[in-house]
């Protein structure tokens, strides 16, 4: 093979693998564009409760309720951003005649949040995402007297780790109390791929010879 002939098969190599590393960017960036967007689909989950009688013999139970997820497309259009608001209600009871008299018990509820890929160092193929995988999530503040709840939540996600998010505490002044959130916002960048969240809700109560803590959880949804 003469000398010209050999640069113009090197050429021709060259530009073939430049345009198959374009067309796989592109089959890149169409993905995530497209599990980017989003939908504006709300999703309504049944309420559940999970009951256990305590070695005290109290009755606890744990009840999630009124929850909902709705996924929404991303306010800056980004492919590398989830978006969407949740709802929920969690609440505690205390019932039964216990040996001993329970001593402090709370509430706590919130979602659990993961990221399926962090794409913060950059994906193959020459394409890129933002510099961080960040969650953000704010609401505002609780209106139940006693509920303990920060306005504002920001974390650093992971790949293939997940986030426990909690929404508040309330605590158990009597045989039951709850605490609710309505249209939490949450936001995920950096991520490529699905955005899964997962309600529970905690209720623990001590005696002055055990402590217990019940937990029930919702079904996955994603972002």
């Amino acid at each position: 093979m003469d000398t010209a002939m050999f640069m113009h098969w090197g050429g021709l190599q060259t530009n073939a693998g430049r345009h198959a590393v374009t067309a796989a960017a592109a089959v890149v960036v169409g993905l995530a564009a497209g599990v980017g967007a989003g939908t504006a689909a709300a999703a309504t989950f049944p309420d559940h409760q999970v009951s256990k009688t305590t070695a005290d013999g109290w009755r606890v139970t744990a009840i999630k309720a009124d929850e909902k997820v709705r996924s929404v497309a991303p306010l800056n259009q980004s492919p590398w951003t989830r978006e969407g608001f949740l709802s929920l209600r969690g609440e505690g009871r205390i019932t039964g005649a216990g040996r001993i008299a329970v001593s402090a018990g709370t509430v706590t509820s919130g979602f659990q949040i993961g990221c399926n890929t962090d794409v913060t160092s950059g994906v193959t193929l020459g394409v890129t995402a933002g510099p961080t995988a960040q969650m953000s999530i704010s609401w505002p503040p609780a209106l139940i007297v006693g509920a303990q709840a920060s306005g504002n939540i920001s974390t650093t996600l992971k790949p293939g780790t997940i986030a426990d998010i909690p929404f508040g505490t309330k605590k158990l002044a009597g045989p039951s109390a709850g605490l609710t959130v309505d249209g939490v916002h949450v936001k995920v960048d950096g991520c490529l791929g699905p955005v899964a969240v997962r309600s529970y809700v905690t209720v623990a109560i001590s005696t002055p010879t055990n402590d217990n803590t019940i937990n029930v959880y919702g079904q996955p949804h994603y972002l």
